[in-house]
Parts: structure tokens; sequence; C-alpha cells
């Protein structure tokens, strides 16, 4: 098992601090007034059970080992959505809106393409799916999320059809309350399918908890991009799975910008012969920021294929922490997957940890990670001032370089926007001498 690359050990939890488990009634009375039927009701107090079951995060555990679980914990299970929530609609492209009171909306394209759109376990050949990425019994935070989610979306796009214009989910964070959303996505069987996920807005007394399934048939292809740029102060955490069928093709790619604190786990499983899968991410935090990535690649079948390109840029005080998984199971014959973690630091404050891990059961693989945390080259500086450039300006030159290998996956009609928010953060970077 690899070693962290930086030395220093944060102090340990308290043992098992977490709230009480909400009971079977309390649950009943908050699906009964929900509206959920009896699907939605029976999933949350199989994840309620799941959640009396598991072991609170240990600090031990590297998964946890940069990251206090205590902060994220919710003030009050089985809460409805907060409402003070602020609509950021894009301009164009197809939009789901969720946020509570408001109705999701789709384009022309989007309905002639025959997607499905409706508050989640509305759909029941969608809820069928459910449970299937994000397993409740996977861990603490996964088991409190199925049981006491207070938002929830399913989309769905049937077998053969094809949307070459992405749909955006909107999700804004509350400024104050927990907010705990939940997203299935189900693209089937040869389908093609663009998602934006936007979470964005919140504040100092807002925490977001937040589990997104993406399923993708046989043959289908789905490019997923996670867009994290919630407000100065905000504290969440999101778990992002992919379970991947036989040829399925999938591309993840993460933009992770704000928030005071935030844990994402990414990852994909693939579950059928033939399937790839390419996670590409990109975190600049700033001033004291703290935002802790965590990737994984699961191949449970043989002849699968995945790479992972994870980058970091980080300033002032602020901390980036990764961790990242490849585990080839006995069953997988012939896989081929490659982890990469980049990490450049521009203050001498600065700092990011990493820890890449393979665990490879079976023979005839091709496998192989790395990682490297490191200041600017000076060389590299030196270089472009001598070409006229003043330090700033080839700092953000180099910067902007180191990213843009993710820009290049993300889907056709929101790149623009997300260059404009990194050139934003970018904007007047400086380096620490």
């Amino acid at each position: 098992m690899a070693k962290p690359m930086s030395a220093t050990a944060p102090a340990v939890s308290p043992a098992d601090p977490r709230p009480a488990v909400p009971t079977s009634a309390g649950i009943t009375e908050f699906s009964r007034h929900r509206g959920e039927g009896a699907a939605a009701l029976q999933q949350r107090l199989h994840a309620a059970a799941a959640l009396a079951r598991a072991e609170f995060p240990d600090r031990v555990r590297h998964l946890w080992r940069y990251t206090d679980p205590v902060r994220l914990q919710p003030r009050r299970l089985l809460a409805p959505a907060p409402q003070d929530v602020v609509l950021d609609a894009p301009a164009v492209g197809p939009a789901v809106l969720v946020a509570p009171g408001q109705t999701p909306r789709l384009s022309a394209a989007a309905t002639a393409c025959g997607i499905t759109v409706a508050p989640l376990f509305a759909d029941a050949d969608a809820a069928e799916f459910y449970g299937q990425a994000v397993p409740a019994t996977a861990g603490y935070f996964e088991a409190l999320n199925g049981a006491a989610w207070n938002l929830g979306l399913s989309v769905r796009i049937p077998r053969g059809r094809h949307l070459a214009e992405p749909l955006r989910v909107l999700i804004p964070a509350p400024a104050d309350g927990d907010l705990l959303p939940r997203l299935l996505i189900v693209v089937e069987e040869s389908a093609s399918l663009a998602v934006v996920e936007e979470h964005y807005g919140g504040g100092a007394g807002g925490l977001v908890l937040g589990a997104t399934e993406i399923l993708a048939g046989a043959g289908a292809e789905v490019r997923h991009a996670l867009v994290q740029r919630w407000a100065d102060g905000q504290v969440g955490h999101l778990i992002q799975r992919a379970h991947l069928a036989r040829d399925a093709r999938f591309v993840g790619a993460t933009v992770s910008l704000g928030g005071d604190l935030a844990k994402l786990d990414l990852g994909a499983v693939l579950a059928g012969e033939g399937a790839r899968s390419e996670i590409v991410g990109v975190t600049l935090p700033r001033q004291r920021q703290h935002l802790d990535h965590h990737t994984l690649h699961r191949h449970t079948a043989g002849r699968t294929w995945s790479n992972i390109d994870f980058k970091a840029a980080v300033s002032d005080r602020a901390r980036s922490a990764y961790t990242g998984l490849i585990r080839i199971e006995r069953n997988a014959p012939g896989s081929e997957a490659y982890q990469e973690n980049r990490n450049l630091l521009l203050g001498a404050q600065a700092r990011a940890d990493t820890i890449p891990e393979l665990e490879i059961l079976t023979d005839e693989v091709s496998c192989s990670h790395g990682a490297t945390v490191a200041p600017v080259d000076p060389e590299q500086i030196h270089y472009l001032r001598s070409r006229g450039l003043p330090p700033e300006a080839a700092l953000y030159l180099i910067v902007r370089g180191f990213v843009e290998s993710v820009l290049a996956q993300t889907p056709d009609g929101v790149r623009e926007e997300l260059d404009a928010l990194i050139t934003a953060r970018l904007a007047g970077l400086r380096r620490a001498e």
C-alpha cells in the first residue's frame, strides 16, 4: 500500500459522534409527508438499517485521514429541503431545475428524445435501478443519504436514443440548513447522454450531502460533468458512482472550486466486458479552503479499461487532499488501468497530500499509477518572462495549460462556461517566492 506523500497526521476524532439513527416510525412519517409510495419507504427503511450497522468513518483510515467527518454531520435528520435557494438557470441548453417548489423543465429536443425526468420514485421503471451504483451498504454517508435524502430526481433516456446537447441539473445549496440531494441517471442500452451536474450557492450555515448514481446499459455512452462552485463558507460531501455494463463508455469530468470544506468521492464500477471509464478532474483551492477528493475504479469484468487524471493547483494557505484506488478483481483478467495525480503548489504555505493505490487480484493485467507534488518549475517562469511576459501572466499560462486536459473532456455547450470559471479563479494569481 502506498504511503502518503505528506508526513503530517491529523488528530483522531471522538469515537462515533454521529447523531441517533432515525426510527422506523420517523422515516415512515417523513416519507408519508412527502407523498412517497411503498417503494421509496422500503428503500429508506433499508438504508436506515444499514446506517445503524455502519461504522462512523475512522480518521485512522486513509480515506478520512485528511478530513474530519464530524464537520459533515447534519444538524437534523429527516428535515425538509431548505427553501432559501437561489436559482441560477443557464441561458441556453436543456435544463432540469432541482430545487424545492420548482418544476423540472426540458427543452423541446430533450422531450422529443424521450428523456424522462421525474421526482425520485415517481418513475416506477427508473426506480428499479435505485441503489445499484450507490448502495446503502457501501458506507456511513451512503446509508445516511439513502435514509434521509430530501431532494430527489431520476433522469432516464430510452434505449438507442441520443441527445446531442448536454442536460443540465442545477442543485442550489442552502445558505442555512441541510440539503441531501439524490440523483439517479439511467442511460439505457446503446443510448448516449451528457449530463452537467452543477452545485452552487450556499453559505456559512449550509451543508450538502449528495449522492449521484449513473447506470450505463450495454453499449451506452455517458459523459458526466460535476461542477462544484459553492459559495464561501459552504460545507459538503458528494458521492458519484457509475455502473457500466458490457461495452459501455463513461467519461466523468470534475471541476471543484468552492466551499470552505468539500469532500468528493468519485468512481465507476466496470461490471461488463469491454467497458471503458475515464475520470478527469481539477481542483483549485485557495485562501484557507480544504478540498478533499477520492477516486475509484473497480474492475469486476475482464477486458475493461480505465484511466484517472486528477490535478490540483493550490494557492495561499489552502489544502488539497487526494486518494485514488484502482481495484482489479480476480475475475477481471485482461484489464488495463492507469492513474495519475499531479499537484502544483503555488504558495509557500500551500499543501497537497496524495495517496495513489493499486489492488490487483489477478494476473494478465496492465496497471500503473503515479503522483507528484511540486512547486511551479522556475525555469518555465524564467522562459516565459524572457519572452516579455510579467510574472503573473507567466504563472497564469502555466497553470492554465496544466488544467487544459480536464476542460477538453467536458461536454460541448458548457466548456466555455467552465473555462470562464477557471479563468476567474486564476485571475490575479501570484506565486509566493
